[in-house]
C-alpha cells in the first residue's frame, strides 16, 4: 500500500507543472512561439547507489547543446536523482547517450534551470515518463 502511495506521489509530481502555451515571442531555436508547452520531469539515475546522495560523483549533467557530445565541455549544470525540472520540448535526433545499464537513446528534453534553457538526455528519465513527455510536449524547433 505504501509503495502504491509513493508511486502515485511521484506520478503526481511528474505532471505537477501544468501544460501551457509559451508566451515568449523571442524563443528562436529554443522552440517556436505558440508551439511550446511545459511539464514537470523528474530526473532518474539508474545507479542505485546514487539515488540518495547529492555528491559530485552522483551528479548528472545538463548540456548546453544536444547535438554535441555529452562530455564535460558540454556540461552546463548538474542535477541529481529526483530533482524536478520544467520541461519545454523534446528532440529525437540528438547525440545518443548510453546509461550505466547500457540502455541508450537520442531523445533529449529541453528544460528550464535557473532561467536558462538547457538539455537533459532522455536516458536520465524513467522510460515510461519519457514516453509520456514525448507525447505531451512539442518537438523543439531546429
Amino acid at each position: 500500500m505504501a509503495a502504491a502511495a509513493g508511486g502515485a506521489l511521484v506520478a503526481g509530481l511528474l505532471f505537477a507543472l501544468p501544460l501551457r502555451g509559451a508566451s515568449d515571442a523571442a524563443q528562436s531555436a529554443e522552440g517556436s512561439p505558440g508551439e511550446s508547452g511545459s511539464a514537470g520531469v523528474l530526473v532518474h539515475n539508474v545507479e542505485k547507489k546514487c539515488q540518495k546522495p547529492r555528491t559530485h560523483e552522483c551528479a548528472l549533467s545538463l548540456a548546453y547543446n544536444p547535438y554535441r557530445p555529452y562530455v564535460t565541455s558540454n556540461s552546463a549544470d548538474r542535477v541529481w536523482h529526483h530533482d524536478l525540472l520544467q520541461a519545454r520540448c523534446t528532440i529525437a535526433n540528438g547525440v545518443t547517450v548510453t546509461d550505466e545499464n547500457h540502455q541508450h537513446t537520442s531523445i533529449w528534453i529541453q528544460v528550464t534551470r535557473h532561467g536558462k534553457h538547457l538539455w537533459l538526455p532522455g536516458i536520465r528519465v524513467r522510460p515510461n515518463d519519457l514516453n509520456q513527455l514525448t507525447t505531451i510536449l512539442p518537438t523543439c524547433s531546429p
